[in-house]
């Protein structure tokens, strides 16, 4: 395994750990705005201070400067905003089912926007990881269209976000330096947004603030740095693919800290998943042209 990959594969342990910490955290009484606002806003006085230690500039040409504004905002702060309003019309586990549509929305983007070739084995791997996303939830039960069109959007403008790392250049930042930027950007939007609908409440128990401390740090000192670098070595497709590996993390923890059972048809997606992964690094055949 490559070090890029191997970034991946942590980046997506992290990320995957984040929801059982959340769901002890709403124990306490936190909502899902306020949560998504304080995982960002708590980190940013962590990463100003990490970064004046190491003496690092945090000076932005006027060109980084709308690049991050762009990539906090649209891929940063929206899918989460997105994600966070599908809670309120269908399941959360269908949710983020939908929201895992990102990896082959890159594939996809990839190939049509920027030409990229993909080999067969890329395009096989995302077609067995995206049929094992779907896997974990039960699609059968009626939902709200409007809820589905929320996840949906959710993955699409996270798909941004991990291609428009790879295409603008922002991944030859520092990357601690990046993470700060988008930190900031996307506290300030995510609280503009929970005021508009109310969504902002601090009246919740100390057990809240100290999960939401964890995951803000798990966050921004480990998964988003890592999936950075991940993107910088092994490009936004293979980033989106490995990603997968978040929600098989997510299946084990929950069943292993919260008592939560894992059916039939998350082990069959969890294979298929990780299949799907383990195919993605064979060079099976040559790239297919366009």
């Amino acid at each position: 395994m490559t070090k890029g990959k191997l970034f991946l594969v942590l980046s997506a342990f992290f990320y995957g750990v984040l929801p059982v910490l959340a769901s002890i955290a709403y124990r306490g009484g936190i909502n899902g705005v306020t949560l998504s606002f304080l995982r960002s806003f708590i980190s940013v006085p962590v990463l100003y201070a990490m970064i004046r230690a190491d003496k690092k500039s945090l000076h932005l040409t006027k060109k980084q400067l709308y690049a991050v504004i762009r990539l906090g905002v649209i891929g940063g702060a929206l899918p989460i905003v997105l994600l966070y309003l599908s809670y309120n019309y269908i399941p959360t586990g269908l949710a983020t089912t939908l929201h895992f549509v990102y990896p082959l929305v890159i594939v996809i983007f990839s190939a049509i926007i920027y030409h990229e070739k993909m080999s067969r084995a890329t395009l096989c791997s995302v077609l067995f990881v995206t049929i094992g996303i779907f896997m974990f939830s039960d699609l059968s039960i009626k939902v709200s269209k409007i809820g589905i069109i929320f996840a949906l959007l959710s993955g699409i403008f996270y798909s941004f976000y991990v291609i428009y790392i790879d295409r603008s250049g922002l991944d030859r930042m520092d990357y601690i330096v990046l993470t700060f930027y988008i930190m900031l950007v996307m506290s300030g939007a995510i609280f503009i947004f929970g005021l508009a609908v109310g969504g902002i409440s601090f009246d919740f128990k100390p057990i809240s603030w100290s999960f939401a401390t964890v995951i803000s740090l798990i966050t921004t000192l480990g998964a988003m740095p890592l999936l950075q670098m991940g993107i910088r070595y092994e490009g936004a497709s293979t980033a989106g693919i490995i990603s997968t590996v978040e929600p098989i993390t997510t299946v084990i923890l929950g069943a292993a800290f919260l008592g939560e059972i894992i059916g039939t048809g998350q082990i069959i997606g969890g294979a298929l998943i990780l299949f799907g992964v383990f195919l993605s690094q064979k060079k099976l055949a040559g790239p297919i042209s366009h």
